[in-house]
This record gives C-alpha cells, structure tokens and sequence, in this order.
C-alpha cells in the first residue's frame, strides 16, 4: 500500500518530523510505500513543510520566554515571486513552555512580550523590505490576549505589514466556548483563576471595542493562543484564518493524498478539542471526501475522540509513551495495520 504519513506533534516526546520518519521508516521496512509530510495548525513544527521547498532561509533571535527565561526563536525567510519577502514563525518560540522546563505552569504570570520584541527585531533586520509576515499560533503558556506583546511592541503596531495568523483552534476570545474556561485550565490555572481571566478577557474586549472598533469578545478564534488571536486581529491587523486549512493548502496536501491508498494521522492527544480545527481531523475529512482510509495514532484518546468517525474508515489507537516514545509509536502503527488488514478481508 502507499502510506501519506502527516503526523503532527506528540508533545513531551516526538516532534512532527520525527513521528513522520521513524513510521515511514517502519511502513517501508514492511514493504509499503510511504511518504512523511510533517504538519501543525498553529503550533510547533507548523513550518517544517518548508523545508522541502528551498530556497527557504532559517534565521534566529534571542527574545525573552513566556517566564522571563530567554529564549532562541527561530523563522523562516523565503523570497516570493513578487519580489517581498516571507517571514513565517510559530509563536510557541516565544510563548510556549520553556524547552528547559516544559511541566512550568504559571497562568497568570505568563507573558506574551517575547513576541513582540521578536517582531521588532525582524522590522529591523527587514530595513524596510516589503513583507507578508505569517504567524503561527499554539502550544502556547500564556493567558494575557496579547498584552504583552503589544506593551513591547509600543505605538505603530506594523500597520505597513500584510500579517496572516495561523490560528489552532476556532474558539472564540469570551464564554463557555472561549480562552478561559476551554485551554486555562490546561496551563495550570485553578478553577478561581479561570474567572479571573475570563474577567480580565472581557475587559480587553471591551476595552479594544472602544479603542479600535472591533469585537473581539465572540469572534471565532480570537480564543488561539490564550488571546493573542484577538490582539494581533485588533491591533495589529492581522488576518485570522485556520492554522490547518492554511497548511493543508500550502502543502498540497490533497493533491498528495490522491496518490496513496492510505492517510496515517496522529497527535499527542487526541480530544474533543481535536474537532475545533486541528490539523488531523482537517485532514482526515479530506480522506473521507477523497474515499481513502485513515488511521490515528495518538499518545491517547480522551473524551471526545468517538465524534470522529468519518463513514468508519478510520482506525484510531492511542499509543503512549512506554516502554519509550518511539517503542510505542511503532507498536501503534502494529496494531493499526492488522486491524487494516482485517477490514480488508471483511470486504
């Protein structure tokens, strides 16, 4: 069979790129065709689809972390046809956990300024270049909407700038579907620290309302990246557009598709909030449209995972982690085959 292999980030234990090579290794030892074509929505490892389009440029910044640790950001520069130059970068360089410390927590204390301070230090080394900037948003630590990226960035905000903000989740900035009360708790915050940023959220909203005319507090996903969508739309003038349907695109990821039998999709978890715009659900309804199989390998299935269904073509197994990442991953993608193989014969 041929295998598209597009695994996203397990987090806390394999990157994207690592995922896609270690089972394409292990489909190919099998016999099978397979190709690894790495994805994100917004997070890390959401650009590595360009290194197989050079030229593409890597460039670095030391900027200061969601906690004040510093921190080595990385984008990537590519020259567009038109003459302007591409700047893409995930945010999670700046905003994400520290990659010294990935179990720190601090919800309230954490701090989007980082990103700003990177922005500035591209504006400079553009030297006044005409530039698209795309901007990557997930795996974020930070619950601020962006205050601190706008407190660093000061006055002016790059309104001579085209930016395009790769969002990982629909929800919006406010209410039982918003920042707060879905993803705070997943950046440690207790149930009393919730309200108090959902509080603190609504005054934003109100707050950008007055300044700039624009509501943020229900708009779909002003929610990404603890808020940072809704600063970088208000403020910054940012386009939102979902992180996976930019990258599926930019991939030409259907078009991939077409030529293999078989669509391999994975994350480190996957939940209800898959089915918010997450990349592997984005493209395992593109499996369905195309009538291919599709198999889900995550590090586990949580409540939610039984919504994606897709017309029963897809096999999904949560895999863990023991007795190692990479044990566990091929172990999975074991278990999975045989169960392929056994919806083979029943047909």
């Amino acid at each position: 069979m041929k295998f598209l292999v597009a695994f996203s980030n397990f987090k806390g234990s394999l990157t994207n790129e690592e995922a896609c090579t270690l089972a394409c290794e292990e489909l190919r030892r099998l016999g099978h065709t397979a190709t690894a074509l790495p994805l994100g929505d917004g997070g890390k490892g959401t650009f590595t689809y360009l290194k197989t389009s050079p030229p593409v440029q890597i460039k670095t910044h030391a900027i200061t972390g969601a906690f004040g640790d510093p921190r080595t950001a990385t984008s990537y520069w590519k020259l567009a046809a038109s003459g302007k130059q591409e700047v893409y970068l995930e945010s999670t360089d700046a905003i994400g956990y520290p990659p010294n410390n990935p179990e720190k927590r601090d919800p309230l204390g954490a701090t989007s300024r980082g990103l700003g301070e990177w922005l500035l230090a591209i504006e400079k080394e553009l030297h006044g270049m005409p530039c698209e900037l795309f901007i990557g948003l997930g795996d974020s630590a930070i619950s601020d909407a962006g205050r601190g990226m706008l407190e660093a960035l000061g006055d002016g905000h790059f309104p001579k700038w085209k930016i395009t903000v790769l969002c990982d989740v629909d929800n919006p900035l406010c209410g039982p579907q918003g920042s707060a009360r879905v993803f705070s708790p997943q950046k440690g915050a207790s149930a009393q620290q919730v309200e108090v940023i959902e509080k603190i959220n609504v005054e934003f909203a109100q707050e950008t309302e007055r300044a700039c005319g624009v509501k943020v507090a229900q708009m779909p996903r002003t929610g990404s990246a603890g808020g940072l969508a809704a600063a970088l739309h208000a403020y910054v003038g940012a386009e939102l557009v979902s992180g996976s349907e930019f990258v599926l695109k930019a991939s030409e990821f259907e078009e991939l598709l077409n030529e293999h039998d078989c669509l391999l999709v994975g994350e480190g978890k996957t939940d209800a909030q898959t089915l918010f715009g997450k990349v592997p659900w984005a493209a395992i309804q593109i499996a369905e449209k195309l009538g291919k199989k599709s198999i889900l390998i995550s590090g586990s299935l949580g409540e939610g995972h039984e919504k994606i269904k897709a017309l029963g073509l897809v096999i999904k197994i949560a895999c863990g982690r023991k007795p190692s990442p990479e044990v566990a991953l091929l172990q999975g993608l074991s278990q999975a085959l045989a169960l392929l193989e056994e919806k083979y014969r029943q047909k």
